[in-house]
This record gives C-alpha cells, sequence and structure tokens, in this order.
C-alpha cells in the first residue's frame, strides 16, 4: 500500500513516483507487471488521477514503465539503474531528507537514529518483537529509546505514556520503575519492564550550587518535559529557587528573555541545536542529558524476545 504524507514538502506525483519505484526496487512489481490504473489507485489514495497520471508519465521517461494501448501502464525495466546514477540520484534524495530533518529541529543522534530505525525496517521480516519505550514526558522517551536502539540494534518505539494506546501491539513495553504499575493496568498483551534512569551529574552539580535567590533556566524540547523535569531537578538537587522554563517547540523568541533572567541555564539535548545560536549569552550553562542507568540496560538485554 502507497503512503502519502501531506506534510512533506515533497509534491504528491513524486511521492507515488517514489513509491512505486522503491516497489519495483523490492521486488514487489516485475517486469511486465500491470501497474493500478490511474482511477483505481486515486480513489485507494483519494486523491486525483491527474496527480497518478502525472506519477506515471515521470516514470515512463525515466524508461521504468511504458503505456500500452488499451493495457495501461505495465513495468518496463525492473533493472537497477547503473552506479553512478544510482549514486547521484541517491545524493540527492538524501540531501533532500537531511534538509527537511534538520528543518523539523532533529538534531544528529536524531537523524541517525531514524535512519538506523527505516533501515532496520527494510531489513525485517516484521516477525521480530515490538519494542516500545514509554516515558511520562515525549523527551525521555526518545532519549531512552535512542540508546536501547544503540545498545540492542534494532528498533525502539518511544512515546509518552499518554500515547501508549497507540501501540496497543507491543511485545515488551519499557518504563522507569515509577511508572509500572501505571503501564501494568493499561495493557493487557504486552509485558512490562521498568527501568532508572539519570540525570547528568555535570548538570546537577551546577544546580544544587545554586542560591535560593538566583534563577534557573530550563529548556526543553517539547513542552510536556517542563513540569516533570522542573520537580525532578528540585527533588534531586533541593534547589528552592525560581524556575523559569520554556520549550522549543513553542519558538525560540522565548529564549532571548530566559538567558537575560537566569543565572544558569540548563538545556535538555533535544533542544540544544535551538539553544546554540545563544549559549554565548547565558551567563553559565550546561546540557542536561537524560541516560539509562547501565545495570538497566544489561537487565533489558537479557529479557528481549
Amino acid at each position: 500500500m502507497i503512503e502519502i504524507d501531506r506534510s512533506l514538502q515533497v509534491p504528491i506525483h513524486t511521492q507515488v513516483a517514489n513509491a512505486i519505484r522503491f516497489k519495483i526496487g523490492n521486488g514487489n512489481f516485475r517486469k511486465g507487471d500491470r501497474l493500478p490504473p490511474t482511477r483505481v489507485l486515486a480513489q485507494q489514495l483519494s486523491i486525483s488521477f491527474h496527480t497518478v497520471r502525472k506519477a506515471y508519465v515521470e516514470l515512463a521517461q525515466d524508461g521504468i514503465i511504458s503505456a500500452l494501448p488499451g493495457s495501461g501502464y505495465t513495468v518496463k525495466n525492473a533493472e537497477p539503474l547503473d552506479k553512478s546514477e544510482r549514486m547521484e540520484r541517491g545524493a540527492s534524495l538524501f540531501s533532500n531528507a537531511l534538509k527537511q530533518a534538520v528543518g523539523l529541529g532533529l538534531d544528529e543522534d536524531e537523524i541517525e537514529y531514524l535512519f538506523g530505525e527505516q533501515l532496520q525496517q527494510l531489513d525485517s521480516s516484521d516477525t521480530s518483537s515490538k519494542i516500545v519505550v514509554a516515558a511520562p514526558y515525549k523527551e525521555l522517551g526518545q532519549a531512552c529509546a535512542i540508546q536501547m536502539a544503540t545498545a540492542f540494534q534494532r528498533e525502539c518505539h518511544s512515546c509518552s505514556l499518554d500515547e501508549l494506546g497507540k501501540h496497543g501491539d507491543a511485545d515488551l513495553i519499557i518504563v522507569p520503575f515509577r511508572n509500572v504499575k501505571q503501564v501494568l493496568s493499561m495493557v493487557t498483551r504486552s509485558d512490562v519492564i521498568g527501568i532508572a534512569y539519570d540525570l547528568d551529574e555535570s548538570a546537577l552539580s551546577q544546580i544544587a550550587r545554586m542560591m535560593d535567590h538566583e534563577t534557573l533556566g530550563l529548556v526543553t524540547r517539547y513542552s510536556d518535559a517542563v513540569a516533570s523535569l522542573t520537580k525532578e531537578l528540585r527533588d534531586l538537587t533541593r534547589f528552592a529557587g525560581p524556575v523559569v522554563a520554556v520549550s522549543v517547540e513553542e519558538g525560540d523568541s522565548f529564549l532571548a528573555s530566559l538567558i537575560r533572567e537566569c543565572d544558569v541555564m540548563v538545556y535538555t539535548q533535544g533542544a540544544e541545536r535551538a539553544v546554540r545560536p545563544f549559549l554565548d549569552r547565558a551567563k553559565k550553562h550546561v546540557r542536561l542529558g537524560l541516560n539509562i542507568a547501565e545495570s538497566s540496560v544489561e537487565r533489558v538485554r537479557g529479557v528481549i524476545p
């Protein structure tokens, strides 16, 4: 089934053409196979048949399919392009994809994680167990999923606890210890395992030394992390002074004023790209890493299906 993502800047007819190229490349369509009629495919995708026809014409111009009177479009050439053309077109596709990823605010680690995840999906037979890392806020789930995927070299999904209902088919759900009972009451078929995670000691050390008349600035990637992280930082450091917090999800217009107000600014890894241009204005700043405890990584390794 071809999927259309209307949020992308890529024209829909190009998405259709690229999807058909992929299906030909992986053997779903073979030489001589007939493609769906334009009106039929258009109805399936809820798009105009003119858009489908435009995609087919593009593929025909590239010599991949051909139009035969009375027979519609058939696959003409299922053989791969020569190496130089493959590399040229591949470089263009990767360049466009990277630009869009950076435009969404993804950092280098997240782009690498998503690339590896998609590569695994291509290589997998879809029979492997589904692993989901769920956390009280989205950014913690993503950070832990990246660590798990790197450690185990396999796909790990992530979500906030509020989004866990979207993963009813999960085989294993990994959550912080304090959320285990909550998740057990929410799922029926999935195994649930608890983990411990740490906040970077360098950030905690800076905050623990702050006086109560000083102001702490906190920058997160998503707004749902603000309340939870603020409470965690207070509990761990006993800091009782004022906290000014923003998420880059709301834009960077608040960062300049936050930096002026705070004595120490901490920012999560997910917010690093957005705050980087402002760091030279901060009195003190430190990145706040969210890391799974090594003991938890090894314990999860032993129970992964």
